[in-house]
This record gives C-alpha cells, structure tokens and sequence, in this order.
C-alpha cells in the first residue's frame, strides 16, 4: 500500500487485479475468438497445440534462413543452436502471453521454460537409439510417437513448473478464476 494519503486521511485501496496493457488484451480476446463457443472449456489446451503448430513452422523456418545465409561460415551445430535459441523466444512469447496468460517474471519463467524443452531434448536422444533397437517400425514412427509424448509432457511442464506459482517468485501470486479465466492479485 502505497506511504502517500489521500484527501481525509485514508491510504487509497490497492487495485484487486494487476492492470493489463491494452495490446495483451487484445491478443488475448483474439485468440479467444478463434475457438468456438463449446470447446472453450479446452481454450488453453487448442491454443497450445495452435501455438505449438505455429512454433514448429517458425523454428523451421528459422533454421531454413540461417543455414541458407549461414552455411559455409559456420558449423551446421552453430546454426542449430542459433535457431533453437531464437525458436524458444517466439515459442515463450505464445505460450506466456496467449495460451498461459502468465504475469510471472520473465527472469525466472524463461529458464524453467527452457529446461522443460531441454530435458525432453535429452530424452529423446536417450529415447531414440534404444527404441530403434528394440522397436520393429521405422524411425519415422519413432519420432511421431515421442513427438506426441512430447506435446503432453511440455503442456504439463509448462503450465505447472514453466508457467506455474513456482515461477512467480516471491511477493505477489497471481490466481486464475476458472469461471472467468481472469487472474486476480494475491499477496502471500
């Protein structure tokens, strides 16, 4: 609460809910709008598989432009890890501001983010070799079998450690109402 008194004495109410930018709102009204009236109840859940669609494009996009104009100049591992760096900023900003609505600090999000995608990283190079070994189909299906493990586990990963309270920090939580979807101010 803020040290300055109003006129009469009193220390003015603190606002309930943590103003929005108007361009946020927008984005978020208009992702909304785009998902019909009865799937609602799983806006969260479609707008992070269309997030998601939308991510895996521009990370190859990403990648297609960087080695173009980048191969000969640097390694192929250089240009990989340049593009994934730039794939999770884009794939941080739709999750956070779209499909999570987070008003976390970014100082703690965008690690546990990026470890979320990391630790599949590191499953899937575990994963791969022993499932071509031991699995009679082609690694086509491999990879379109853990790539779909890989969507559920990030959703959950990032909705509950990327995006949840333990990314928030100290200080003031935020809550979700679930009838409204709105997030509303909490001191601890």
């Amino acid at each position: 609460m803020s040290s300055h008194r109003a006129a009469g004495g009193t220390a003015p109410a603190a606002p309930e809910q943590d103003e929005v930018h108007p361009r946020r709102l927008w984005v978020q009204h208009a992702a909304d709008r785009l998902i019909p009236c009865r799937f609602q109840r799983y806006r969260e859940q479609l707008l992070y598989l269309a997030i998601g669609a939308w991510n895996t494009l521009f990370g190859y996009g990403v990648f297609a432009v960087l080695y173009y104009l980048l191969n000969g100049a640097l390694s192929n591992a250089v240009i990989i890890v340049l593009s994934y760096m730039v794939s999770i900023a884009n794939a941080y900003l739709g999750y956070r501001y779209v499909v999570f609505r987070s008003h976390g600090r970014v100082l703690y999000e965008l690690p546990r983010f990026s470890i979320v995608y990391l630790v599949t990283m590191a499953v899937n190079l575990i994963f791969f070799p022993l499932a071509s070994r031991a699995l009679p189909v082609n690694a086509y299906v491999i990879q379109a079998v853990f790539t779909a493990g890989v969507v559920v586990a990030s959703y959950v990963g990032h909705k509950y450690y990327s995006f949840g309270a333990g990314a928030r920090g100290k200080g003031k939580q935020l809550r979700r109402d679930s009838d409204t979807d709105e997030m509303t101010a909490e001191r601890d």
